[in-house]
């Protein structure tokens, strides 16, 4: 039976020509990467036997292998991140597999176009990737303290009569939350554009939560960039001043890269 092709990721022919493919073990450990030309861009893939990799046996081994799946997706990642080092490219989404070559030749053929133009976007480009978590108890502190807002509506508790000074006080904790809210929201979009400016494209992301972070904080702000190499040191230079600024109000900064770009090279 005709094996299975798993591809990894697109690179431009004339960079592998200058620079070729080092041996690589493939994603079941037996079978090396190799290439597959389509005109003017290599496909990098591996062979799979059929069997092993059907559709079926890898969606039963991602539901009910979690040994199996962590070990395959980590090394789907650090062969992308050894390719990343030596060219562009367009990474695939891990367990991305054709029945064939020519199945592969047929699709790749179809997006030929936009193939090259994303990888031309692509070149001297890396992705950063920008998380912010808060600790909110002590943003609330600052919040309860400073907030125009929450002075406001405790100056106009003051002035009212006794007996509903007291049914109005109980809302102030939830105009507090409120408040919070909107100035984390605030504090992390002005932390996103310092950043975005340096950026050829940016994307938000969705928050993760404890469970998927490992953190006592909240995620407050999750985003990538797309960043000429060149303005990486001056874009971590002003995401490092953020954080100095940031941190008394008990935001984390985090960032992380280069990373092939992930959110910015669709096939």
């Amino acid at each position: 039976m005709e094996p299975f092709i798993y591809l990894y990721a697109f690179i431009p022919e004339e960079e592998v020509e200058s620079k070729p493919l080092a041996n690589m073990e493939g994603f079941d450990r037996q079978n090396n990467i190799y290439t597959v030309t389509i005109d003017g861009i290599k496909a990098v893939v591996c062979r799979l036997h059929s069997e092993e990799y059907s559709e079926e046996v890898i969606q039963e081994k991602i539901e009910n292998d979690m040994e199996w799946l962590q070990q395959k997706a980590y090394y789907h990642h650090q062969t992308l991140m050894k390719l990343y080092e030596e060219y562009t490219l367009i990474p695939l989404k891990f367990c991305t597999i054709y029945q064939n070559e020519e199945s592969l030749r047929q699709k790749v053929e179809e997006k030929l176009d936009d193939m090259r133009e994303i990888l031309t976007q692509l070149k001297e480009k890396e992705e950063w990737n920008l998380k912010i978590y808060c600790n909110e108890e002590s943003l609330k502190k600052i919040v309860s303290q400073d907030n125009p807002t929450i002075a406001a509506k405790k100056e106009e508790i003051n002035q009212l009569p006794p007996g509903r000074q007291f049914f109005e006080r109980k809302k102030i904790d939830q105009l507090i939350m409120d408040e919070l809210d909107l100035e984390k929201d605030r504090i992390c979009e002005v932390a996103h554009e310092q950043l975005n400016q340096y950026a050829e494209d940016a994307v938000i992301k969705k928050n993760w939560s404890k469970e998927m972070t490992g953190r006592k904080e909240n995620m407050a702000w999750n985003s990538v960039f797309l960043l000429k190499k060149d303005q990486v040191e001056p874009c971590l230079e002003e995401l490092e001043q953020a954080e100095k600024e940031l941190e008394t109000k008990g935001f984390t900064l985090e960032i992380t890269g280069p990373w092939p770009a992930y959110h910015f090279a669709s096939f």
